[in-house]
């Protein structure tokens, strides 16, 4: 029950600091690049779903919040809590007119194992009101079902 009445907090009353920087709702799947070649019984992950709530601030740091769907032999879902620091100023810029930056993070899942892991990526503006994340992550868990996983995936931020 505590987690039903966070996520709603996070998704429902992120507007009231909105001023001091920016609330957006965040959409991303990530899919296994590399996983541990150990003979066990608790299945693999192929991929995780999220849909979270994200605010950045002013000073380019965010946090986010939301549910994780893990796909795989033994499906289960989460909440999702993390943060991120983005570059001050756009890294580089490929396509004209769509800025990327850079950014660092670390993220923690609450499946039945608790799920922690590092973040780098890059966020590109593909348009004024949203964003597109292109990221690699890599899962630590007690569990073989996460641990030593290497994740890479795309988001949406709009």
């Amino acid at each position: 029950m505590r987690s039903l009445l966070f996520a709603t907090l996070v998704f429902f009353c992120g507007s009231a600091i909105a001023e001091e920087g920016q609330v957006a709702s965040l959409l991303s799947f990530e899919a296994t690049a590399a996983r541990p070649s150990t003979d066990n019984d608790t299945g693999s992950t192929t991929s995780i779903l999220r849909t979270m709530m994200e605010f950045t601030t002013p000073s380019n740091f965010s946090m986010y919040g939301g549910f994780a769907f893990s796909l795989g032999d033994d499906p289960e879902s989460a909440i999702a809590l993390g943060g991120r620091y983005y570059s001050a100023t756009p890294a580089f810029q490929i396509i004209p007119g769509s800025p990327m930056w850079s950014y660092i993070g670390l993220g923690v899942d609450f499946f039945d194992d608790n799920v922690y892991y590092p973040e780098a990526g890059f966020r590109i503006a593909t348009s004024n009101t949203s964003r597109l994340d292109v990221f690699v992550k890599l899962l630590n868990s007690s569990s073989a079902k996460y641990d030593q996983h290497v994740m890479v995936g795309a988001g949406l931020t709009f």
